[in-house]
């Protein structure tokens, strides 16, 4: 079966429906949806996109290889140095560590609000990593690397014939069959 994931999907109409499917379905304990925060008690300073997607989950966590910070602590997650650092940027302050993917920053560009992933070279990811852009917005991001077909490249689970016994221990890739997101 082939899913297809709609084209200019937004956070809003998605994340209602996983929800939703996380309540059906009880057995998928690494999938964390958080009822979202009130617009007006979000940091002013957050962009719109995140504010948007917070109002609908906070600090929602897709199993357990990647989740987003709660609105209260994202502030936390800000001192770049590290990231400066391991990936040879002089710009750090341009993004806005907004998750984590296996451990390692997920990055909001500040500029274009597009979302970067920082891949380890070799080891841990403050040992050396290299940002690479997943998503042109965080709409895009959301419905195509997050609740879509590529999330097994976002977490680097492996897909494809043979492996879909990682993928069926994956609590996250199970809620988004159920969902019909991807194929079961």
């Amino acid at each position: 079966m082939v899913v297809t994931v709609p084209s200019g999907e937004t956070m809003e109409q998605l994340v209602p429906t996983l929800v939703r499917v996380r309540r059906e379905n009880a057995d998928l304990a690494a999938v964390m949806l958080r009822p979202g925060v009130p617009a007006e008690q979000l940091p002013d300073d957050l962009p719109a996109d995140l504010r948007r997607l917070l109002a609908l989950t906070d600090g929602p966590c897709f199993g357990v290889r990647a989740s987003l910070h709660p609105a209260d602590e994202i502030g936390y997650f800000q001192d770049l140095d590290a990231l400066a650092d391991a990936a040879g940027i002089p710009n750090a302050g341009d993004y806005l560590n907004i998750g984590s993917v296996n451990e390692a920053p997920l990055l909001y560009d500040r500029r274009d609000g597009s979302i970067w992933v920082a891949r380890a070279d070799s080891g841990l990811w403050y040992q050396g990593c290299t940002l690479e852009r997943t998503a042109d917005s965080l709409d895009g991001f959301v419905s195509e690397w997050v609740a879509g077909p590529r999330f097994p490249e976002l977490v680097r689970l492996p897909a494809g014939d043979g492996d879909e016994d990682v993928l069926a221990w994956d609590d996250w890739w199970r809620l988004l069959q159920a969902a019909g997101r991807v194929p079961a």
